[in-house]
């Protein structure tokens, strides 16, 4: 319907109104839709950036542990060669008051072995607790995962709802 000359009010101007007010329901919807897709990126990018804080704090943590024991390990290491030497020379001299000489020399040599033994069945064990891999984080990521699937999930039941 065209609007008449002396300003009665048509069909026409209803429907523009009627339109005009539709597009800006649109445009305010979709602005309330960019603020929440704004504000949903800027929550990933911080849950992002805490994950990363916290793999890295792990690995820092096994880091340290790793480096304690390692040099903690080297000093021992080093005196237990030395000490080793002179206890063994002791022990195999005092054996050859007893035994011939090469007995003496093998049971001291097996005696050592005995201890290697031990000692290497330790530090493994002590290298077994080191992990490299952040479990902690991982698991973190796992839940934030999740999370976010459990978000989705809702956001697109509700908005199918609303509808």
């Amino acid at each position: 319907m065209i609007p008449s000359s002396n300003g009665a009010s048509g069909g026409f101007r209803e429907n523009a109104r009627e339109f005009r007010d539709e597009v800006e329901r649109g445009r305010s919807e979709l602005r309330a839709v960019g603020a929440r897709a704004r504000d949903v990126t800027d929550d990933l990018r911080e849950l992002a950036r805490l994950e990363a804080e916290l793999a890295k704090a792990e690995f820092d943590e096994n880091r340290s542990a790793l480096k304690s024991g390692a040099i903690s390990g080297s000093i021992a290491g080093s005196f237990a060669f030395w000490i080793l030497g002179f206890l063994g020379g002791a022990m195999t001299f005092a054996l050859a008051e007893v035994w011939p000489a090469w007995l003496a020399a093998l049971t001291t040599a097996g005696a050592f072995l005995v201890v290697a033994a031990i000692a290497g069945l330790v530090a493994r064990s002590r290298f077994k607790q080191f992990s490299p891999t952040p479990r902690r984080t991982i698991a973190s990521l796992r839940e934030d995962i999740e999370w976010l699937r459990r978000l989705t999930t809702q956001n697109a039941a509700s908005a199918s709802s609303g509808r």
